[in-house]
């Protein structure tokens, strides 16, 4: 053994100082290969296997007479480099959650354990009180932290945008493919609806909300609820419309990073079938989280450009006028017929 007192001067704080080294690389290494988790949730039928499949290419079956899913199912799928994404499809509420207090513990740590949490809603329902009521239930039996990390990692989107007709949809066709986009009159009808779930679903809990989102290091402002550091931009609060606004006019040379801190407490509407907003949902998502998950999960995804598109071929098999002649017996207009 060797004599401390034959030690070289400093000796000591060199290996422990390469101890932390390797115990920071072993750390930034189990980090880098830990599986990313995405759960799911809302009511039953409101398209939640759908969604997961149209965002990350999954083939989880579908059911539009009864649940397809009736208890947490996992799905994991390699990366680009080997690391694993597992997508939690869970029970729709209306066949577990609401029903059966057993299942609030299961989905609470089922979404606490998860690094995104998807809650969907349908875009056609106007009605907020059963997913308001589940979600108190789920914060009912956690404690204030369990409260605030789970709020931070919720997207709220309302699914199947593509059933609100009329008005129409427009379908930008740039070659063999294209993407729908809603007309003026749809936005707007949209977006009154998703600020209805806002303010039943979101602002209620705006004591312990939070939202955050990376900084490229040329931001530096802060007061009683915005903070920052070199790698990060934080809000305390509900970052609503209006307080979006009010920033922006204060301090429109940083408008795009509190468009990114507004995201974070937006309801989103988007369609599985037609792929709108499934970009935005993205960029959504991966912004609640952490730096190294955000780099794993951006290399899953390759070009996120082509959630959006949709060949021209599949988008004629979505819709079609057909008008009969009742009184000759002969079709009068078939949509289909007319070449593009």
């Amino acid at each position: 053994m060797a004599r401390m007192d034959r030690i070289p001067a400093g000796a000591l704080d060199e290996r422990g100082l390469e101890k932390v080294r390797r115990r920071v690389r072993r750390e930034r290494e189990a980090e880098s290969n830990r599986p990313l988790s995405v759960a799911i949730m809302g009511q039953t039928g409101v398209g939640k296997s759908s969604l997961l499949n149209a965002l990350f290419g999954t083939s989880l079956p579908v059911g539009d007479v009864k649940p397809a899913t009736c208890e947490p199912r996992a799905i994991s799928i390699p990366g680009n480099s080997d690391h694993m994404l597992t997508f939690w499809d869970m029970p729709g509420m209306g066949e577990s959650l609401s029903e059966n207090a057993p299942y609030v513990a299961m989905y609470l740590a089922k979404l606490l354990e998860s690094d995104v949490v998807i809650w969907a809603i349908h875009a056609d329902s106007r009605s907020t009180t059963a997913d308001a009521r589940c979600l108190a239930m789920l914060l009912a039996g956690a404690d204030q932290d369990a409260c605030g990390r789970l709020l931070g990692k919720l997207t709220f989107v309302l699914t199947k945008a593509d059933t609100l007709t009329p008005p129409p949809w427009i379908f930008d066709m740039r070659g063999p493919h294209g993407s729908f986009l809603p007309t003026p009159a749809l936005a707007a009808r949209l977006e009154r609806k998703a600020a209805h779930f806002e303010r039943a679903l979101i602002e209620p809990w705006g004591d312990l909300l939070r939202t955050s989102t990376y900084n490229t290091g040329e931001f530096a402002i802060s007061d009683e609820r915005l903070s920052f550091d070199r790698n990060a931009v934080r809000y305390r609060g509900h970052f609503s419309e209006e307080v979006c606004a009010r920033y922006r006019a204060a301090h429109p040379e940083h408008a795009a990073v509190f468009s990114r801190l507004r995201d974070g407490h937006r309801v989103l509407p988007c369609s599985a079938l037609f792929r709108y907003n499934l970009v935005r949902l993205m960029v959504g998502v991966v912004n609640k989280l952490g730096p190294a998950a955000v780099f794993r999960f951006q290399r899953m995804l390759g070009d996120v450009a082509e959630l959006a598109g949709v060949p021209v071929a599949t988008m004629r098999e979505y819709g079609n006028f057909l008008v009969w002649d009742g009184v000759r017996g002969v079709s009068a207009f078939d949509l289909a017929r007319f070449p593009l």
